[in-house]
């Protein structure tokens, strides 16, 4: 009797494979890694499933045999098998690639599991009788008695280590793993408000249980997630908490720290691979309390998984964009219904989706309607500058009230939609303008580092003015748009007294430089902060009490029918970073489109009557959350071919469901390629992912060799 196993690899593969066992190979789980012929080659696969006693000789086919087994125990578990099903289905991408982008890099490549423990540990004497051991062993005895005398000394502060061995194997002294070493933790104090919204989420923590917490900044989300965390916790089991950026971790992990004793990890891509590998063993063998990461932590093997938390759910980041397009919110939520957990999502700013399905009674809805410090909400300014001019980004409203928050000492913040210092360059004689000539898009200016730079496809160019147009009129040239380093060049001019720092992707290369960052805000080094999206979210500056929006004009009429929810999103959030503590915070909002109905709805009725609205309006096109959407995308090195292509599939399946284009992507060229795609929309998401397959299926067998594609289930970017 011969075993069949089924085997998945990390490979654009759809479907598994399967091989036969030898008699010594039995007891294979899945969720082991193997090792096996593939054509030629020799390959790491993970089973996925077992067949007992199947009989070889039956089979239509002629199966090998595997070479190896490498793990004892599966580096993922059932439960995560169950999960990489569900979510290589629902995403349309092969179960060996979702499965493999569970693991560590050290275990995707078949390497045995070995953990460097870098534990701190001390070393402590027994109470062996020493009678003339040390007669002749000064070092020795100088050692062992610092030990004794101190009743423990750290490994790391004992030297030479040499000495240490013999003693340890002759019984005189031990190693002791230290626990390690916290801070008294605080106490932690609800509100009333955040009270009642805790004792609600307690009632349903024995079972699977979505909670929308809808809370506005500064209200206090954070500590409401770490009372039930400290709860589930003392209950022996585990937490995860996903943030949907790496530079948000470092802020969140000290707050745990500072109210909970327990052992907190962090888990991201900026880790070293052995920190990574680390955190996943730990994490399986049930040794971390909680861990704090980003979209991917949704997928490590918990040994006892309690609660799930996704902070700021609304965030685009926790949607994977290239590749596996998982989306971290919805494989979390169902990934808690599987094992039968409590779910928390906590947004200022609700998704659109999260919003209907609480009124669908799908979610729990809790509201924190007050901010933690019983500060009042900001006070908002919108100045028109077709009346009110800017220079270089400035109204004169924005400069005076700048002035008023630093003569208080205050903070302010400037909010800046692209960095670089301007969107472009124009010639003013001939009309050039600094075009990528690889993708469909303007260069930004880099004034700083004197180059043009295309956001898209990466190039760079150095940059002469003196020749850098037909015409040849360097005086000519000028920046078109606000980027952050032209508003922080003009700061500098205006107030030049003050500690002003940029924070972008250009400035800020990893997280230790965010840290210090962060560090400086708090204490008071800097005053006015300049940035990006990265200022946007969930960051706390106790001084801050003026938040600038340069220009938001550009994000009113997106092309995405998400675009107006996003950008809503956005204002609300960096509102929020000012006037958290005891002080109301202030907000100017410059924009030539002062009646525009975000500027209206949004600012005088809150963010979920703007929202609510928003939703009547995408019920009535059929637009989602009251539908479901696919993206494909097709791209190739000829223009029009991939429009060509993408409309063969529409009038093969233009009867059968709703296909909105095929169309030119937004951005038509990127990196020599031409970019098209096509939507698909139902109402049944179970028919819509059929014929997602269907289509899938289609563009496997009849594309070019030259073709690209890639297929998005419930896209968040039509791009």
């Amino acid at each position: 009797m011969k075993n069949i196993i089924k085997v998945a690899f990390n490979l654009p593969l759809y479907g598994t494979y399967s091989y036969l066992t030898t008699d010594e190979q039995q007891n294979i789980e899945p969720g082991i890694r193997i090792k096996v012929p593939f054509g030629k080659k020799k390959l790491i696969g993970l089973c996925i499933d077992t067949t007992k006693n199947t009989k070889s000789k039956n089979l239509k086919y002629k199966l090998k045999y595997l070479d190896a087994i490498i793990d004892e125990k599966p580096v993922i578990t059932r439960e995560l098998l169950k999960l990489g099903i569900w979510a290589s289905n629902y995403y349309q991408y092969p179960l060996g690639q979702v499965l493999f982008s569970y693991l560590p890099a050290k275990v995707k490549v078949g390497n045995n599991i070995i953990i460097p423990d870098n534990r701190e540990f001390i070393y402590v004497t027994t109470n062996k009788a020493i009678k003339d051991y040390f007669k002749n062993k000064p070092a020795q005895k100088k050692i062992y008695d610092e030990i004794n005398s101190s009743q423990g000394l750290k490994s790391s502060i004992i030297s030479p280590k040499s000495l240490v061995k013999p003693m340890i194997e002759n019984g005189f002294i031990k190693k002791e793993f230290m626990a390690e070493i916290r801070k008294k933790t605080r106490i932690i104090s609800l509100n009333q408000e955040q009270e009642l919204a805790y004792q609600k989420i307690i009632e349903t923590i024995h079972c699977f249980s979505p909670t929308l917490i809808e809370g506005v900044t500064g209200s206090g989300k954070t500590e409401l997630y770490i009372s039930v965390a400290k709860e589930i916790v003392s209950r022996g089991r585990q937490v995860l908490i996903i943030v949907p950026e790496i530079n948000l971790t470092p802020q969140t992990i000290l707050r745990f720290q500072d109210y909970l004793d327990f052992n907190i990890s962090v888990y991201h891509s900026a880790l070293t691979d052995n920190a990574r590998l680390k955190v996943w063993d730990s994490c399986r063998n049930g040794h971390i309390d909680i861990i704090i990461g980003t979209r991917s932590a949704v997928f490590l093997p918990f040994e006892k998984l309690g609660l799930i938390i996704i902070d700021e759910e609304h965030d685009s980041s926790l949607k994977q964009s290239e590749k596996f397009r998982y989306h971290s919110r919805d494989v979390a939520l169902v990934r808690a219904k599987n094992i039968n957990i409590p779910i928390l999502m906590g947004s200022a700013t609700p998704s659109f989706e999260s919003l209907y399905n609480c009124q669908v009674d799908k979610y729990s809805h809790v509201i924190l309607k007050n901010r933690f410090y019983n500060t009042k909400l900001p006070k908002v300014t919108v100045v028109d500058t077709t009346k009110d001019t800017t220079r270089d980004g400035f109204s004169p409203i924005l400069i005076r009230e700048i002035r008023k928050e630093l003569d208080k000492g205050k903070q302010v913040l400037l909010f800046v939609g692209r960095r670089g210092f301007s969107h472009t360059l124009l010639c003013n004689v001939c009309r050039w303008t600094s075009k990528c000539h690889k993708c469909d898009v303007h260069m930004t200016f880099h004034e700083f580092e004197n180059k043009l730079w295309c956001h898209h496809c990466g190039l760079q160019k150095k940059i002469d003015l003196n020749n850098i147009c037909e015409c040849k009129s360097s005086n000519e040239i000028v920046p078109v748009g606000i980027g952050t380093e032209r508003i922080e060049k003009k700061a500098k001019e205006l107030f030049p007294k003050s500690k002003i720092m940029r924070i972008d992707s250009d400035t800020i290369k990893n997280v230790s430089q965010l840290n210090d960052f962060i560090n400086k805000s708090k204490n008071a080094e800097i005053d006015i902060l300049i940035g990006t999206q990265m200022l946007a979210k969930g960051h706390d500056f106790p001084n801050l009490t003026l938040v600038g929006i340069i220009d938001i004009d550009s994000g009113l009429y997106s092309l995405d029918f998400r675009g107006i929810e996003k950008i809503a999103q956005m204002i609300i959030q960096v509102a929020g970073r000012s006037g958290r503590h005891s002080s109301q915070g202030k907000i100017v909002i410059q924009t030539r489109k002062p009646k525009h109905p975000i500027m209206t709805k949004l600012l005088d009725n809150g963010y979920n009557s703007f929202a609510n609205d928003l939703l009547k309006d995408r019920s009535e096109s059929s637009l989602p959350p009251h539908s479901y959407l696919s993206l494909f995308r097709v791209s190739s090195n000829n223009k029009g071919e991939g429009l060509i292509f993408l409309n063969k599939i529409k009038n093969i399946y233009k009867n059968k469901i709703t296909i909105l284009g095929p169309a030119p992507a937004p951005i038509l060229k990127k990196n020599n390629r031409y970019y098209y795609q096509l939507l698909i929309n139902s109402h049944n998401r179970k028919f819509l992912l059929q014929k997602s397959s269907e289509i899938r299926e289609y563009i496997l067998k009849y594309k070019k060799s030259n073709f690209r594609w890639s297929l998005d289930v419930d896209p968040i970017d039509l791009y």
